[in-house]
């Protein structure tokens, strides 16, 4: 067991009666307090990372570092997969020296006491040694509480510490993590705009489809009324030619009317004898060169 000694800026939350202290780095409230503010899933949890001490007959435990569980919100049982486990170890691993998992961080959206039960559960199926810390964070209700396993159960504690101290280690990580969640933003950024720009298009083709059929409907439209007009002026032009044609007939049937009357025998009557008038004749048509005189001697029987 390590040597403890006692943080110089120190901030007590709480009254902390009894033998058992919990001290916390300020960034590592600062990670805690960011990962349930952006959190996208209904839950999020991360590994406590610290060492345990006994000091003056008190057991302390020190909480120096903080490290993100993948994928929590997705398992399928309480016990965490061994992608998860394998991925929290290489964050300890590269980021963290001299550092144990002393505790694990819980937060929801939607964080209800009667899930205590099952946080319980999650706390027993992944720790071998039970005796460590759970940091409760209700976001929502702006609420938070340390939580010490004894005797099968949770004991709320009534305070803890947090202290400041240079943690460039913490500092590093959350640097880091940031870059990642605004790569991770980004790209998902990069996806919104690809769909919006897809249903962008997509509306865009609708439109221009209905543009067109409000244009082919109107050409038709024209076509029909240019149809129904050229076929009304051509059934007038029919009717004036009708009217003609009969006009026309008219007169040809009233000219042969006449035609025929002109050809009909002359006939006079005097004092009730009928003659009828002999054709004129010619006789000789002699023409006289000198005097350009035509003679015409004819008989007209009386």
């Amino acid at each position: 067991m390590m040597e403890w000694n006692r943080p110089r800026s120190v901030r007590q939350i709480g009254s902390v009666p009894g033998r058992e202290r919990i001290y916390v780095e300020d960034y590592v409230m600062r990670f805690a307090k960011r990962l349930a503010a952006k959190q996208s899933d209904n839950e999020k949890a991360a590994m406590l990372l610290g060492n345990q001490y006994h000091y003056n007959g008190q057991k302390i435990v020190q909480i120096s570092g903080i490290v993100e569980i993948p994928q929590f919100a997705r398992r399928n049982s309480p016990v965490l997969s061994p992608q998860s486990w394998d991925s929290v170890y290489t964050e300890i691993k590269e980021n963290f020296t001299d550092l144990d998992i002393v505790g694990w961080f819980y937060t929801a959206r939607d964080f209800d006491r009667q899930d205590a039960g099952k946080l319980l559960e999650i706390h027993k199926a992944n720790f071998q040694h039970r005796d460590k810390v759970l940091y409760i964070l209700d976001e929502k209700e702006q609420e938070d509480g340390m939580f010490l396993y004894h005797m099968g159960n949770f004991e709320r504690q009534q305070g803890y510490y947090i202290y400041y101290e240079k943690n460039p280690e913490m500092l590093y990580y959350m640097e880091k993590e940031s870059k990642r969640h605004v790569h991770l933003v980004e790209q998902e950024d990069d996806r919104v705009i690809r769909n919006i720009r897809g249903i962008m298009e997509e509306k865009e083709k609708v439109k221009q489809q209905k543009n067109r059929e409000k244009r082919t409907g109107h050409g038709l439209g024209v076509v029909a009324a240019l149809a129904i007009l050229l076929l009304g002026a051509s059934t007038l032009r029919s009717q004036t030619t009708l009217t003609q044609l009969k006009n026309q007939l008219g007169d040809l049937k009233e000219a042969a009317t006449q035609s025929r009357q002109e050809d009909k025998t002359v006939v006079e009557t005097l004092n009730g004898k009928v003659y009828t008038k002999p054709p004129v004749t010619v006789s000789g048509g002699a023409v006289s060169g000198a005097a350009g005189q035509e003679t015409q001697q004819g008989t007209v029987a009386k």
